[in-house]
């Protein structure tokens, strides 16, 4: 593109050169027209040239604008990109104007969408399963482990954990179906039980008897389990109900539980063998999980495909849910363009000011050179047919 603006400038110079002198009157027209054009053709040069280098290597004051500016523009960008793109209101308006859960269901349900949803989560999950295994990584999971590990008061906690159920009356949830369990699992064993009674029986004791009591204890047995199971205030329950919140007590606050607590947290964060088994446990989980995330026809993937597709229908039938989506979406995202906008636009004028001066101007020339040479090739028309019409101008003036 170079080569053009510079055939337009030797050519007004050869027709300058031409017409110079001769009496025809077309002549001083074309005169006039080159004259102009290689003053418009030298000054838009000058002009182009001065943003990226000295022209002539001449170091003429306001010439490398680029390079000698860099660190500038790279601030003014940054501060345009802050005030006019990062803006809070303009972020809001932006996300206001977009569905964003109803694009992302629709998007999801797309065979693309799916395939590179899934090809994204597991690329994820195996870059984190990777990196668990690295012994760099394992040992400073190991230390962060040890001394959170080393905070934790476990006869506390399980106190705390307990008082929380007993508080919200979980914990007669969790008698109730285990008194449902004792009792299936009585009533469905009890013919194993009746031989376990006879083979430990005396000699002498009569099979008759000896089955009769076991029956009779069994049936005692299970009516008590369901009557307790049926019965919400049943004395037994409400002698588990103390029960639970006294030994919720002494978890929390005996000194002899936090001690036995303490050792036995101890005892684990000391015990290399029990470390080495649940590390190489990890280790075959890990592989395994990577194998089955290569396979593309593998169970995992698929039941990941299974689930993003129920996500995705359900979302997209959902409308409460969209807008919930939408709105959380929106204040999430104004927040973090809010709170982080300085440092995104800091990236931009770090970069900038990190880029080598020279190498900079010419990456810019090369992007929009191409441009900027037609700017040369239109200062040379122009300022032929301004120079044309300065010659009218003087005919006429002459000739008044």
């Amino acid at each position: 593109m170079k080569h053009l603006p510079l055939i337009l400038l030797a050519l007004m110079a050869a027709l300058f050169l031409v017409t110079l002198g001769r009496p025809e009157a077309w002549a001083a027209w074309v005169n006039a027209f080159a004259e102009a054009g290689m003053v418009g053709a030298l000054a838009d040069w000058f002009a182009v040239v001065a943003l990226f280098r000295h022209p002539l290597g001449i170091p003429i004051p306001h010439t490398a604008i680029i390079p000698s500016r860099k660190d500038r523009i790279g601030e003014n960008l940054a501060r345009f990109i802050a005030e006019h793109f990062l803006h809070p209101d303009v972020v809001r308006v932006r996300l206001a104007s977009v569905n964003l859960a109803g694009t992302a269901a629709k998007w999801l349900k797309s065979p693309s969408g799916e395939a590179r949803a899934i090809d994204l989560a597991t690329r994820l999950a195996g870059s984190a399963l990777d990196a668990l295994g690295e012994d760099e990584v394992r040992r400073f999971l190991g230390r962060i482990a040890g001394r959170q590990l080393a905070e934790i008061d476990p006869a506390r906690l399980m106190g705390r954990g307990l008082a929380i159920l007993v508080e919200d009356g979980r914990h007669e949830e969790l008698l109730t179906q285990a008194l449902r369990f004792a009792l299936v699992s009585l009533h469905d064993n009890r013919e194993r039980i009746r031989g376990q009674v006879r083979q430990g029986s005396p000699w002498w004791l009569p099979g008759f008897a000896d089955d009769r009591i076991v029956v009779e204890m069994l049936d005692r047995i299970e009516a008590l389990l369901l009557e307790m199971s049926l019965v919400p205030d049943h004395p037994m329950r409400r002698d588990f109900d103390q029960w639970t919140a006294r030994w919720a007590s002494e978890l929390a606050n005996s000194p002899d539980f936090r001690q036995r607590g303490e050792g036995l947290r101890d005892g684990l964060a000391e015990n290399r063998a029990l470390q080495s088994y649940l590390y190489e446990v990890w280790q075959d989980l890990a592989a395994t999980l990577s194998r089955e995330l290569e396979n593309p026809e593998s169970v995992l993937r698929e039941e990941g495909r299974g689930l993003l597709r129920s996500l995705a229908d359900e979302l997209e039938r959902d409308g409460e849910m969209q807008l919930w989506l939408n709105a959380w979406l929106l204040e999430a995202g104004v927040g973090l363009v809010e709170g982080q906008r300085e440092a995104i636009a800091g990236v931009v004028s770090d970069t900038v000011r990190s880029w080598d001066a020279v190498e900079t101007s010419s990456r810019i020339e090369a992007a929009i050179g191409r441009d900027l040479q037609f700017i040369r090739v239109n200062g040379t028309l122009v300022g032929g047919l301004v120079g044309v019409l300065i010659h009218a101008y003087t005919l006429l003036a002459g000739g008044a």
